[in-house]
């Protein structure tokens, strides 16, 4: 039996093999975070977008439907109240005076907050004639609902009488903005 010499060889990545490796990985990793967290950004901005117009429809529903508010009241309006001095919140209320706005503290029915870097940049009214006025700081609009119609009762004390519409504007800290539109005929959409 005759026995031969084997030369093992061992291989195996040099260091520059490795660099270039792990730059590539580094790289694709940083571009994927960077997109994540715009990702992330547009989620948060379309999730908050759509529960502004669903608060406002919550109003539209309990406005016009037999909600009843305190002890026996079932002639109550439900609105959304929103502050360009509090941009990181909006108020759900009931006219529990039936004056058609918020009137404060009393009629409070939640705070909702907004979350993450998002707030509302302004909100625009839309008189009957067409005009469009937009808010200023400390700007307040009020969405109402009463029974029996399901007309948005549109109220602004940028523009005083009754109005078309409105369109609140919600953005985030990276520029993107998005829209929810409230006519006076009780149509709620989201832009």
């Amino acid at each position: 039996m005759k026995l031969q010499n084997h030369k093992i060889k061992i291989t195996g990545f040099t260091i520059v093999e490795l660099i270039v490796t792990t730059g590539i990985f580094a790289l694709i990793t940083s571009m994927m975070l960077i997109r994540d967290a715009k990702f992330n950004s547009t989620v948060k901005l379309n999730n908050l977008t759509y529960e502004v117009a669903l608060a406002v429809r919550q109003a539209q529903i309990f406005g016009t439907g037999v909600k009843e508010y305190g002890s026996g009241d079932f002639n109550v309006g439900y609105g959304v109240h929103f502050d360009t001095a509090n941009n990181k919140s909006f108020v759900f209320f009931a006219d529990a005076n039936k004056n058609n706005i918020y009137d404060g503290t009393p009629e409070i029915i939640e705070v909702v907050n907004m979350r993450g870097n998002n707030f509302i940049n302004k909100f625009c009214v839309f008189s009957l004639n067409g005009n469009e006025t937009c808010s200023n700081t400390g700007s307040k609009l009020d969405i109402l609902f009463k029974r029996p119609n399901h007309n948005a009762i549109i109220s602004s004390d940028i523009i005083s009488g009754l109005n078309e519409s409105a369109r609140i504007y919600i953005s985030s800290t990276n520029g993107d903005e998005k829209s929810v539109l409230v006519k006076f005929v009780g149509q709620i959409s989201v832009e």
